[in-house]
């Protein structure tokens, strides 16, 4: 009976959801020919991702807070759990976040395309020195550009609902820049919907932020060791 409720309510959700995004994402590509992304971040993303997964029928909140963006730039590390990662990282970060993204990503009409001008980062899946290059390039965004940015060590969505295998990738990547790492636990994602069903079932959403991980804390730790760490900050962050 549930699923057919859920079924239902779907049908009359999602013209309104992928509407309201599609809204959001020609307002910032619009915006990115007069000035750049992080200039009107701050007054497009957050209440506008909150109004979307409200239109999702979902309820979203935020545990803890985002560190000072004075004291960074971050990376905040998440979980993967569905479409609605990004706009719950959007919702619960209040300043200008950057990304690297799989490349799939980029080919989405109209998302892709907001991708690319917002300037976020594509990186492939099939090979490593591929992955290693693009992260090599991405280093500009915490380096020279000064901007926090997003990353989820599992590289795509759960399919299980669990935590995934965290890749070395973005660890190497982490102790390159020696940034601050944050963990971020996403809850209610996976259940909202799922990356195997179209399906919008309504509920809560929660994005709990962790403890920072500054670089002189893992920065004589092995890549390894820093993976394993984060990994179970992240699951220490969803129960």
């Amino acid at each position: 009976m549930y699923k057919i409720i859920s079924i239902i309510l779907s049908i009359f959700i999602i013209p309104v959801f992928f509407s309201l995004f599609a809204l959001l994402l020609i307002c910032i590509i619009i915006s990115s020919y007069i000035t750049h992304p992080r200039n009107t971040y701050h007054i497009l993303a957050p209440i506008s991702c909150r109004l979307i997964m409200l239109s999702g029928l979902q309820y979203f909140s935020v545990k803890g807070k985002a560190p000072p963006k004075e004291n960074g730039p971050y990376i905040f590390m998440f979980n993967h759990e569905s479409m609605f990662d990004v706009l719950m990282l959007a919702g619960g970060i209040p300043y200008y976040i950057n990304a690297i993204g799989w490349e799939g990503v980029f080919k989405i009409p109209l998302f892709g395309f907001f991708a690319k001008r917002y300037g976020a980062y594509a990186i492939t899946h099939d090979s490593t020195d591929k992955a290693k290059q693009t992260l090599k390039l991405a280093e500009k965004i915490l380096l020279e550009d000064k901007d926090s940015m997003v990353l989820s060590p599992e590289g795509q969505r759960t399919i299980t609902g669990k935590l995934g295998e965290f890749k070395k990738g973005v660890f190497h990547f982490a102790k390159a820049t020696n940034a601050t790492i944050v963990p971020i636990g996403l809850i209610g994602a996976y259940r909202a919907n799922k990356r195997t069903s179209w399906i919008i079932n309504p509920g809560k959403l929660t994005l709990v932020f962790g403890e920072p991980i500054p670089s002189d804390l893992y920065s004589n730790l092995s890549v390894e060791d820093l993976r394993d760490l984060t990994r179970e900050k992240i699951s220490d962050l969803l129960v």
